[in-house]
């Protein structure tokens, strides 16, 4: 079996390893093995390797957070009917089976062949490389706006990071929800990605500032809510642009640091913050954010076709392309 692994923490060009000859496995009570067809990579993996992720597993170990494939052998409390079923989901890349490999572990807890709860079905008219990358950005997106922030048609959204994962589905979801949605990229490609992913405004944070931007695009108003991956300076100027009674969505830190936002600042404008992130909630929860998703998805409203895909033999040039920050979309390695 072969495998990407990391065995040292640097920079992840530098401590990828591929074995080609790992020892096989088995899964455990309540967990599936799966044949990989492919595997969703992001910023998170480019952390673990510098060591500065909360969920960093212990060394060494096998990077992606969630793959797409086929159920080739289920653990003890699993049925038997779903081998050969195909699935997406995260992996349990903290157990050090992550998804960049010939075969990864996924769990399996839940109610009957259709509502697992680490694992999702895919519909037969997907591909594993869409699968593999819409388990975690749209599951974001989703828990952030419908289930968080409860958009609806009369919100205007500021989505920090648009040519990003997270963001890119943000932007698509907001859309299929009848917003209106101002992306903010860097840079003149990245700005055009955003506008080809359907944002009703594109803001270039590298020509403009942000928050004069949005102020000038909502007639002084502000945004309704923010969707804010990045924080920083960027979160700061986002949340200077929030309107009364606004939702500021926190989501994570792909600057480095997280947005700096006193408490008391929020008083003044009564603006609500919302922590945003896919876990801790139950398999009937998840599967019914992945029906709606798949609703627009079959609608043509969630393009998971813009992903940049690599070849599992060149994975280390996949994850030096996040790295550098040049991701449109979701990077996914195909096997």
């Amino acid at each position: 079996m072969r495998r990407w692994v990391v065995e040292s923490f640097g920079e992840p060009q530098d401590v990828w390893r591929l074995d080609e000859n790992a020892e096989p496995f088995e899964p455990g009570p309540g967990q599936v093995k799966i044949k990989v067809e492919a595997a969703g990579l992001g910023l998170p993996d480019v952390l673990m390797c510098h060591n500065n992720y909360p969920l960093t597993p212990p060394l060494p170990f096998t990077p992606s957070q969630e793959a797409a494939g086929k159920i080739v052998s289920v653990g003890d409390g699993v049925d038997d009917a779903l081998l050969g079923t195909r699935v997406l989901g995260p992996t349990l890349f903290q157990a050090q089976r992550g998804g960049l490999a010939d075969e990864c572990l996924m769990q399996a807890s839940g109610r009957g062949a259709g509502a697992l709860a680490g694992t999702l079905p895919i519909p037969d008219e997907m591909s594993g490389i869409e699968a593999a990358g819409f388990f975690i950005p749209y599951q974001t997106a989703w828990v952030a706006l419908v289930r968080r922030a409860q958009i609806t048609a009369d919100d205007t959204l500021l989505v920090l990071g648009a040519s990003g994962s997270s963001g890119c589905a943000a932007v698509q979801l907001a859309k299929a929800k009848g917003a209106r949605v101002i992306a903010v990229a860097g840079g003149p490609e990245k700005a055009a990605f955003c506008n080809s992913i359907g944002a009703d405004d594109v803001i270039d944070r590298k020509q403009q500032d942000i928050t004069e931007a949005t102020l000038q695009l909502t007639d002084g108003k502000g945004v309704s809510m923010v969707f804010d991956p990045v924080g920083g300076k960027a979160g700061r100027a986002a949340f200077k642009a929030t309107a009364f009674e606004g939702k500021f969505i926190v989501i994570g830190y792909a600057s480095g640091e997280w947005a700096q936002i006193a408490l008391p600042e929020t008083l003044m404008k009564n603006i609500s913050l919302l922590g945003a992130m896919p876990v801790g909630y139950s398999a009937d929860q998840v599967m019914a954010a992945h029906q709606d998703l798949l609703q627009h998805w079959r609608r043509g409203e969630l393009t998971v076709a813009n992903c940049q895909v690599f070849d599992f033999d060149d994975a280390r040039t996949a994850i030096a392309h996040i790295a550098a920050g040049k991701v449109e979309g979701k990077v996914v390695v195909r096997l």
